[in-house]
């Protein structure tokens, strides 16, 4: 195991990783946004086809930006800044990631097996469904050599699809994992200008496989991510784009 350790990250921590729950969101830096909104809008015209005929906008998200960072790993070393789908154990104070105990990372790959070996009481105990476990779309880190605990963390960025909405706590964790609210970020098509060159999708699940479904239930719910639907099967996802520069 890697010897990775929260007090090498760069960056600050709110006192006791609690949280000021007053002013403003955060706003991205000129080439977060242009990284982010790439995708976003990439994403709101194609997602990623279902064999049910839904298209999945937030596993979009998540694939590019997995691939950036696999691309990052082969060429540099360690990934990219930008951080999808990392899940945190919300009983940490502060919030802590919960990674691979191989790779820190990345996020650990079997949430049921980390609430069996780590939970008190295992699965046996653990309540699904109470925001016990939170996951951003993105968390962009000061540093990708180093895990994203919460004094290595930049912003955290929310993906919001129309109509889709913040689940019961979530925009509050969110801005708890951060440690303060001026680096949590709500991002949707109208602050990218991705345009409207076609109707927004039914509001439904982010995920739509069972399993997918048990893992927002694990997850504290429905993030509420939106996807399209329509009749036979929708355009495959096309070739990511280039991975972007990074200095």
């Amino acid at each position: 195991m890697s010897d990775y350790g929260p007090g090498s990250a760069i960056g600050g921590m709110s006192p006791e990783g609690q949280t000021t729950r007053v002013g403003v969101n955060g706003r991205l830096s000129k080439k977060d946004r242009v990284v982010l909104c790439q995708v976003l809008c990439k994403c709101k015209k194609i997602g990623v086809a279902t064999r049910n005929g839904r298209i999945q906008r937030q596993k979009c998200v998540q694939q590019r930006l997995d691939f950036a960072n696999e691309t990052s790993r082969m060429e540099t070393g360690t990934p990219t800044e930008y951080r999808p789908e990392q899940t945190y154990d919300m009983k940490a104070v502060p919030p802590e990631p919960v990674t691979d105990p191989e790779d820190p990372l990345r996020p650990h790959s079997d949430l049921r097996q980390w609430i069996e070996d780590f939970w008190p009481g295992g699965r046996e105990m653990y309540k699904a469904g109470a925001g016990n476990l939170r996951r951003p779309d993105v968390v962009i880190v000061n540093d990708p050599t180093q895990p994203p605990v919460q004094s290595n963390i930049k912003q955290v960025v929310e993906f919001k699809f129309p109509p889709d909405d913040y689940g019961r706590n979530q925009e509050r964790d969110y801005v708890r994992i951060a440690g303060s609210r001026s680096k949590f970020v709500p991002l949707g098509p109208a602050e990218c200008g991705c345009g409207d060159d076609e109707p927004d999708g039914e509001k439904s699940s982010q995920r739509q496989s069972k399993s997918s479904s048990d893992m927002d239930e694990l997850l504290g719910g429905s993030s509420g991510h939106s996807m399209s639907s329509g009749s036979g099967f929708p355009p495959a996802l096309p070739p990511l784009p280039p991975v972007p520069a990074f200095p």
